[in-house]
């Protein structure tokens, strides 16, 4: 079968807090956590917390199952600046390693977190290139499947995702759908406010996109899940958006390569819910 992972808003939290809502999910019936891009920030610069921490999920009867690589302007794939790519390639380099570590073997990349204007898409996309072309033979070594998610941003569409693993065709390369990401690039177009548009600015037209899933499917080996109303990325529970989650489940289910499904519900920050009723709504579309 394959494991279900629950994302949670660890970076806000101190230890105890952290351990209660381990304990928490635990009790809510939960199995599996991700290694969070925050978690990773957090472990690699605090030696004493990177034994601690996979000691307190044990604790819990827990374990982490899937990870998510740090993501900001300096620590981007497609990061096009000469002189800031060593040292971002030698911090991906390390946290593969961490994630190693954890006994975790899938990790979600974004191709570009934050588009820098003053250099084009292709400029952007090369750099990517060159960062796979590094960084794939050290997944291979470690045994880590990298896998690029689909964003709502330039450089992320599904087309950059196919194109890139169509250029790298191993087994250490793969996608991670995100259906809230894929949700508001099929819908966005006609919902009041989207915020899409507002990402593609200065940049060109937004190429809305179709049959996401569908086209996704033969890569996706990781998978995040949460809802929105097709304006916003709001992470929320299914049911509390538009989402048709039974054909999602359905369609994913079926993916050849999938090892992980993920809750990206982010309870703390952008929803206040309990844990309690991010699982239970899992429960529920998973049958």
């Amino acid at each position: 079968m394959v494991p279900f992972t629950y994302c949670y808003d660890w970076g806000v939290l101190d230890e105890r807090p952290r351990q209660v809502a381990m304990a928490e999910f635990a009790a809510n019936g939960a199995k599996h956590l991700v290694l969070t891009s925050s978690l990773i920030e957090k472990i690699s610069g605090e030696p004493k917390l990177y034994l601690k921490l996979r000691q307190e999920a044990r604790d819990a009867g827990l374990d982490f199952v899937d990870s998510h690589m740090p993501f900001n302007f300096e620590t981007d794939i497609a990061l096009p600046v000469a002189e800031w790519r060593p040292q971002m390639l030698a911090r991906m380099k390390f946290n593969l390693e961490i994630i190693h570590d954890y006994g975790v073997d899938t990790c979600c990349f974004h191709i570009c977190s934050r588009y820098i204007k003053t250099f084009t898409m292709a400029q952007h996309l090369d750099a990517a290139r060159r960062s796979l072309e590094e960084l794939l033979p050290v997944a291979e070594q470690l045994g880590v499947v990298i896998c690029l998610e689909n964003i709502f941003q330039p450089c992320n569409t599904v087309d950059d995702v196919l194109t890139l693993i169509g250029e790298f065709p191993s087994p250490w390369l793969g996608a991670c759908f995100d259906v809230g990401h894929a949700y508001l690039m099929e819908r966005g177009m006609d919902v009041p406010g989207c915020v899409v548009p507002s990402h593609w600015e200065g940049v060109c037209p937004v190429p809305w996109e179709k049959n996401v899933l569908d086209r996704m499917l033969p890569h996706i080996v990781d998978c995040h899940l949460h809802d929105n109303n097709g304006d916003l990325d709001t992470h929320t529970i299914p049911g509390m958006g538009a989402i048709e989650w039974p054909e999602v489940i359905s369609k994913l289910r079926s993916a050849p390569r999938l090892k992980n499904m993920q809750s990206e519900v982010i309870p703390l920050r952008r929803n206040g819910l309990p844990i309690r009723a991010v699982v239970e709504s899992f429960n529920r579309v998973l049958g």
